[in-house]
């Protein structure tokens, strides 16, 4: 059996087969200037033939892409959202503040309020007294062309049900396909930040469904037999419905794969990567094999968001043959320099399309600087090597568990999370876990992350 990994980018789609011992069986590359679906269909074309999934049998199809974020960006194909606040007080800053102008208008936030919500220690407020208005509001906003909806609660991380009732009633009143995106499904504590990629996730509804309708055709098409995955932002996979419910998880999902298939490549767990295109290269650190992530200022179409991204330096130069300037080696060490513990540093691994010339002519004494087979494939690696994922990052309130009592639930929900999303139990294991007092709050409240990593279930 084999598993097909596919890094779909904007000018090629690069596909890998790779069969049960790790190793690479086939190799196809297309160009590409019409879409992740074209690009799909002529590597399978070329993996599998005319015989199809019968000739070559794949039991699992990774596919690795920034396309959805790249449209988002680009402000096309992109949905109308309405976005529903439950709080306490109206805020005078209003939705996708600051959001570029293309893709704010784009989007056409229709902005609605509901008093609500919640306090950090749980007491909730009334809600049920608005529901008859705010049905008619739905009603209206889908006579007006308003294609999903957007719900953000405060403390929703916290407590989840109001946020689930304001649900309810939209799909009372659009029907019960009405795409929904609720905010505590993306994690995090802060409101602005977590409506901002509640409103973004939402509007990618029409573009989404349409792309995973045609990636689903290509393959039947070619009568393949195979779980269908996308990887996310930390170098996890998505199952079909997790990124038909959530395409924003793929934000960063290519840079994200190829840092963490260089670290495959390269046979390590902690390294420095710097991955080289034509025009600039792009450094980060892997960490216990995966990408370390940006803790804070993540930003997407100039807004905020409190999504897990790798954490990025872009060094950029301009296309010049094989010629490699002094001052562009000096760049790009400043940026390994900063990735770098000050005592005993990480090995330096080189990947991407154009790196060998880079890498020929960078030299550091102090450690190993690599440049592994395969090194233009390293993304489409990462994506056929991806595991599974379980995330767990929300408050809880000491109240009746201690600290100790806390984690272990949050490493068992951790866990939980990762089997429902494909993986084999077997191998779940959990990766991180952090609790973090919340000084700013009654010290009963605590914010606690953990992530819980195995293999596909099959």
């Amino acid at each position: 059996m084999y598993r097909l990994g596919i890094d779909a980018g904007r000018m090629q789609t690069t596909g890998i087969l790779m069969d049960a011992q790790d190793r690479i069986a086939a190799i196809a590359k297309e160009p590409v200037t019409t879409g992740l679906v074209a690009g799909l269909a002529r590597v399978l074309e070329r993996m599998v033939g005319v015989g199809g999934g019968n000739n070559v049998p794949i039991e699992k199809i990774i596919i690795g892409t920034d396309f959805f974020g790249e449209a988002l960006l680009a402000g096309k194909r992109l949905a109308k959202v309405a976005a529903i606040r439950i709080g306490q007080a109206r805020s005078t800053i209003p939705p996708l503040y600051g959001c570029v102008g293309r893709v704010r208008s784009a989007i056409a936030v229709d902005e609605y309020f509901l008093y609500g919500g919640h306090e950090i220690d749980g007491r909730a407020h009334e809600l049920e007294w608005q529901q008859d208005e705010f049905k008619r509001y739905v009603r209206t906003c889908r006579e007006r062309g308003v294609e999903s909806f957007a719900i953000t609660g405060t403390f929703s991380p916290l407590a989840q049900d109001h946020e689930a009732q304001v649900a309810s009633w939209i799909r009372e009143a659009a029907g019960e396909a009405c795409p929904i995106t609720m905010s505590h499904e993306l994690g995090s504590l802060g409101f602005l930040e977590r409506e901002n990629a509640a409103i973004l996730n939402a509007s990618l509804t029409r573009l989404i469904q349409a792309s995973l309708a045609g990636v689903k055709e290509q393959i039947d098409r070619f009568h393949i037999q195979a779980k269908l995955f996308f990887t996310q932002n930390d170098g996890s996979l998505l199952s079909y419905d997790a990124v038909l419910s959530h395409p924003i998880r793929t934000f960063g999902s290519h840079i994200s794969n190829c840092f963490r298939g260089a670290s495959l490549l390269a046979r390590l767990q902690d390294c420095v990567i710097v991955d080289v295109a034509n025009d600039a290269a792009r450094i980060g650190l892997v960490e216990g094999g995966f990408p370390k992530e940006k803790r804070r200022n993540q930003t997407i179409a100039g807004v905020r968001v409190n999504l897990q991204m790798p954490d990025v330096i872009e060094v950029r130069f301009p296309s010049s043959g094989h010629m490699v300037r002094d001052e562009w080696l000096e760049e790009i060490h400043q940026a390994i320099q900063r990735f770098q513990p000050r005592f005993d540093p990480y090995p330096i691994v080189f990947v991407g399309e154009e790196s060998e010339r880079i890498a020929a002519a960078y030299k550091y004494p102090w450690v190993d600087v690599l440049h592994p087979q395969h090194f233009p494939l390293a993304s489409t690696v990462g994506a056929c090597m991806a595991p599974i994922s379980g995330r767990v990052d929300r408050i809880f309130w000491l109240e009746e568990m201690s600290r100790e009592e806390t984690m272990d639930l949050a490493k068992q929900e951790a866990i939980h999370s990762a089997v429902r999303e494909g993986a084999d139990p077997q191998t779940v294991f959990v990766q991180t876990a952090e609790i973090i007092p919340l000084s700013y709050m009654p010290s009963k409240a605590v914010r606690v992350r953990v992530k819980a990593i195995g293999d596909a279930l099959l």
